[in-house]
């Protein structure tokens, strides 16, 4: 799903079931949750709910789970449960191609023929800052049941060219990033999965953390979708992984947040190559797109941001900079509303000076 979905329509708002907050003093606290339960009062009593997680330097100052985790079952969604991140996914996926850098294994000038001999020739064109950055060009994979990442390498030789000279332009595509889970397995020797899982998710912690083929036995919020104005609990996962396929809880999610402060697994110098915008080839800058992030600015506030829609789940993360302010919102409906939004509006309730 493409990342502007996230960020469509209207709010609307919801009461809360379950919530931790820290932090804020008694009044303080009491009216955040007054105000965040009125936010979200869509997503209660018996609606496919949510989990909304206030962090700073990764530490979480606001957690609370709302509605039902299970529809059917009637069971509530409790701030433990796991969430597919879909497109979230992709930081993770930005992350590990940088390690690679780091280690000197893989640059981000190299091209894909580079990598891979005897792919097409209009690979030669396309360097892996152009994949992280979704300035490739190339077409966006259609999703379809039981794809996979050798699927979609597969419709990529088949093509001849890309749909614009790549360094040129922006365009969001899935292509992207489930070729660079696949160029991470090849530079690597390793899976995909395996990789994350060595550099990434036990050097945090991250215990809640697995992949989509792995969901059978987790305590899964399950993916809900909205047919015929009544909600449906359905167990589906796309199985194309770097730019799909990461679940995670809140708990998990602000380790990773908190390493977004440090060099614990990236140095910090190749952590800020993924909040910068790259220019074109033509000197202008890439306004949207970082490594993994959407990167944005107003009223000279600094805004990172991803949102993430599929397999009746729809999330969105805002990362603020310059407060060390991360907002977390993980749903597991298939029916988002303008989560960006919302999450600026939960923002401004941690900082009232907040211009955004």
């Amino acid at each position: 799903m493409k990342l502007l979905k996230i960020a469509f329509g209207f709010f609307v708002l919801f009461h809360f079931t379950q919530f931790a907050v820290q932090g804020q003093d008694t009044n303080d606290h009491k009216e955040i949750e007054k105000k965040v339960g009125h936010y979200l009062k869509y997503f209660s009593k018996n609606n496919p709910g949510a989990v909304v997680t206030v962090m700073k330097e990764g530490g979480i100052v606001f957690n609370r789970a709302y509605g039902l985790s299970n529809i059917e079952a009637k069971e509530k969604n409790t701030i433990d449960k796991t969430f597919n991140l879909a497109d979230i996914s992709k930081s993770f996926t930005s992350l590990a191609i940088l390690k690679l850098v780091e280690k000197g294994k893989l640059g981000l000038y190299d091209n894909i023929l580079d990598i891979f001999p005897d792919f097409p020739q209009y690979g030669k064109k396309i360097q892996i800052k152009h994949l992280l950055s979704h300035t490739s060009g190339l077409k966006p994979y259609e999703e379809v049941t039981e794809m996979s990442n050798k699927g979609v390498l597969e419709i990529l030789y088949k093509e001849n060219e890309t749909i614009f000279e790549p360094g040129t332009k922006s365009k969001y595509s899935n292509s992207d990033y489930a070729l660079l889970a696949i160029i991470i397995e090849k530079i690597s020797g390793m899976p995909y999965k395996d990789f994350l899982t060595k550099y990434i998710f036990k050097k945090l912690s991250m215990e809640n953390t697995f992949f989509a083929d792995e969901m059978g036995t987790k305590n899964i919020a399950l993916g809900h979708f909205k047919e015929d104005e009544k909600y449906v609990a359905r167990i589906k996962s796309n199985m194309v992984l770097g730019e799909q396929g990461i679940f995670t809880n809140s708990v998990d999610f602000a380790k990773w947040d908190k390493a977004l402060y440090s060099n614990k697994i990236l140095s910090c110098e190749n952590l800020s190559k993924i909040f910068s915008v790259f220019p074109l080839s033509n000197g202008e800058l890439n306004h949207l797109y970082g490594f993994g992030w959407a990167i944005m600015k107003k009223n000279n506030v600094r805004y990172f941001w991803h949102g993430g829609s599929g397999d009746g789940y729809t999330n969105l993360v805002l990362h603020l900079p310059d407060t060390k302010t991360t907002v977390l919102v993980l749903s597991n409906r298939n029916d988002g509303y303008d989560f960006l939004k919302l999450a600026i509006q939960i923002a401004k309730l941690f900082d009232k000076d907040l211009k955004l």
